[in-house]
């Protein structure tokens, strides 16, 4: 008799699966996914979205004690504080690259302050501003990445880029939009003087001619030393002589020309054949040159009609 009840056990749990499975095909024959917004049985949301597998500290807190309480706090920290940390990293490296660029403008506000006064100081880390905001905007233009923009108090500023495979065009490119937003802003600069009739305009754009005027020499680091290389690499070369000779005016010149020099010996070895980098097409060549000296007699003639005024 225990063996017969034993066996009609058997027979109930075996049909009780029997009845699941086909439940379950059942299920799965039916209109797959549910309509959107459509109730869904339990079998469905099971085999919709099968039930998360709960992790080591999800476990200790359910067990409660010690052990729970520190899991508890964990899980706390990596639900909400984490979040939090995470956002305020990203903050804080933007804000890294706003301190960075402003807080080296106030600075040189204050060096160029004690030598030219308030108004002319401000006058001058602007006009720098407008000028490395050109070689930031012709980067972005070619789809590089743009670093912060840091000033140095009397040799003024730089902006640093990287990103994609770059040729010499594309830094002739980034070299000269540098001047060409220097000069705009030399023009806004007399205008402004011939308006207001105020001296400090005349002298902000005289001094803005000439910084950008001397940033288009063949020499590294300059703007030219970007552009010159067009027409033959070996002029880097001719420009580290004639830095030589600058570096008398501001020894920091001497510090940046040894630093350069990796660049001008690459330069004077450069074999357009075997380097793709320094490969240029002539029309290049006319477009720059054109654009190059037209910049230099443009600058020149700003100075002369600054000075006059």
């Amino acid at each position: 008799m225990a063996e017969m009840d034993g066996q009609t056990e058997i027979e109930r749990k075996l049909a009780e699966q029997e009845a699941a499975e086909a439940s379950r095909r059942e299920i799965e024959k039916q209109a797959w996914p549910p309509e959107p917004g459509a109730p869904m049985t339990t079998e469905q949301a099971r085999i919709v979205e099968p039930p998360r597998r709960r992790s080591l500290l999800e476990q200790w807190k359910d067990r409660g004690g010690v052990l729970g309480g520190l899991a508890a706090a964990v899980i706390f920290v990596l639900k909400v504080v984490a979040p939090v940390l995470s956002l305020l990293v990203k903050f804080l490296f933007v804000f890294k690259t706003v301190l960075i660029t402003f807080g080296s403008m106030a600075l040189s506000m204050w060096f160029y302050s004690t030598r030219f006064g308030w108004a002319f100081a401000v006058g001058i880390v602007l006009l720098i501003f407008v000028h490395e905001s050109g070689h930031a905007t012709a980067s972005r233009i070619k789809g590089l990445k743009v670093g912060p923009m840091v000033f140095v108090p009397f040799m003024g500023a730089f902006v640093t880029s990287s990103g994609v495979s770059r040729t010499l065009e594309m830094d002739a490119f980034i070299g000269i939009m540098g001047p060409v937003f220097g000069t705009i802003a030399g023009i806004v600069c007399v205008i402004l003087g011939f308006v207001t009739h105020q001296p400090v305009f005349f002298g902000l754009a005289y001094f803005n001619f000439f910084m950008n005027l001397f940033n288009l020499t063949p020499a590294v680091p300059l703007d030219g030393a970007w552009i010159a290389p067009l027409f033959s690499p070996k002029l880097l070369a001719f420009g580290a002589v004639l830095m030589l000779f600058l570096g008398f005016m501001n020894p920091l010149i001497w510090i940046l020309g040894l630093l350069s020099l990796p660049r001008v010996i690459a330069g004077w070895k450069a074999d357009p054949a075997t380097q793709p980098y320094y490969r240029v097409s002539n029309a290049a060549r006319w477009k720059y040159g054109f654009a190059y000296l037209g910049l230099i007699a443009l600058l020149a003639f700003g100075m002369v009609v600054t000075h006059i005024a």
